[in-house]
């Protein structure tokens, strides 16, 4: 069984709601203490009373669209008042519905910077050698079956988690020799808080169609938790520059 501790400090981004939220709640419930980053502080502290061990759960608050070169050194800082990083887990982001015909250059840039390039520079961040624990460390990107699937309306989105996917290959060959590890997980379509929470009255019909698309079923946010704490374990210790699709056949 996957154990962490409170020594093993985890980063945790786009930790208020979905996916990212049941990663953090799920590494803490396994005893690991978890930097929490999101935009919004009430929806943070609210996430951390639903921890385990909230004292473990610490939120905070960052626009990670802002200031993108300037990452690397508010990860440094981090470091300074907390330790060392064990594992960075990158699951903010947004996605843009959008037609060719309509797309907007500029808008399309806003998507890949928040989708891609903060990444990016999260990433050259952890990799310095003040930032990443000594001991075996591990990135997880969350990606989507987007980046495998097409989907109308989805260009944009679909080339941002594309690059996801090609950038932690060539990454994982890199920072291989500091010991750490980088993967991405790529879900199908999963049912979060949001979604299960609406009230609008086609809300039955769509569920209905998105789920025969699935043959074992839409996913839930702690199947993507369950996958992410695996990868950031010891349990991994061979898997490296992989995205690993998770998505109840969807794509095959």
């Amino acid at each position: 069984m996957i154990k962490f501790t409170e020594n093993d400090l985890y980063l945790v981004t786009g930790a208020s709601s979905g996916i990212g939220k049941a990663i953090a709640l799920r590494i803490n419930e396994l005893g690991g203490k978890v930097l929490a980053v999101a935009r919004r502080e009430e929806k943070l502290i609210e996430m951390r009373k639903l921890a385990l061990h909230p004292d473990l759960i610490i939120p905070i608050v960052k626009d990670l669209s802002a200031n993108l070169d300037e990452l690397p050194l508010w990860l440094r800082n981090l470091t300074i008042e907390f330790g060392k990083f064990k594992g960075l887990i990158l699951s903010a982001g947004v996605q843009q519905t959008v037609p060719l015909k309509t797309i907007s250059i500029t808008k399309a840039k806003e998507l890949f910077e928040v989708n891609y390039f903060a990444n990016l520079s999260l990433c050259k961040g952890f990799c310095d050698k003040r930032v990443y624990s000594e001991s075996k460390s591990s990135i997880v990107l969350i990606s989507s079956i987007a980046a495998i699937k097409g989907s109308p309306g989805l260009i944009n989105y679909s080339a941002a988690k594309g690059a996801i996917d090609s950038l932690v290959k060539s990454m994982a060959l890199e920072v291989a020799k500091y010991g750490i590890r980088v993967n991405a997980i790529a879900p199908g379509f999963v049912l979060t808080e949001m979604i299960e929470n609406w009230q609008g009255e086609n809300t039955g019909e769509y569920l209905e169609k998105m789920t025969k698309g699935y043959p074992l079923g839409l996913g839930r946010v702690d199947d993507i938790a369950d996958l992410t704490c695996f990868l950031l374990s010891g349990s991994s210790r061979w898997i490296t520059g992989q995205s690993i699709v998770i998505d109840g056949g969807a794509s095959i």
